[in-house]
């Protein structure tokens, strides 16, 4: 799309792509203007790069932490169904033996904890 600047003398210039401003800094400006102007946008493009890296590699991080997460919590999750079918299965004072042997299982439950933290 075309941009349509009005300059300072009344004229009138369009701008299709950065070259074409690029060309009227030179023309109006000098050169010198011009190289600082490419060696600004140089600077900016290098800055957006850098940034656009970085957020690619947090992403990537940020994924692998939430598939850590999510494997651990299903595991927790795993641990504790088996716990409570054991449970449901007993009955009468066999439900309270059912219980001494969680001790292990909640270890295994803070251990994964632990290694999230």
């Amino acid at each position: 799309m075309a941009d349509v600047i009005s300059l300072k003398d009344g004229s009138v210039e369009t701008i299709f792509e950065p070259k074409d401003f690029k060309y009227l800094v030179e023309k109006f400006m000098g050169y010198d203007a011009e190289t600082y102007f490419e060696n600004l946008i140089s600077k900016m493009e290098e800055a957006v790069d850098e940034a656009q890296d970085k957020e690619q590699s947090d992403l990537g991080s940020y994924e692998a932490s939430l598939e850590s997460n999510t494997v651990a919590f299903n595991d927790i999750q795993d641990v504790c169904r088996s716990m409570i079918a054991e449970f449901n299965l007993e009955e009468g004072r066999n439900k309270l033996a059912t219980l001494r042997p969680w001790r292990n299982k909640v270890e295994q439950i803070i251990k994964i904890i632990n290694n999230q933290i």
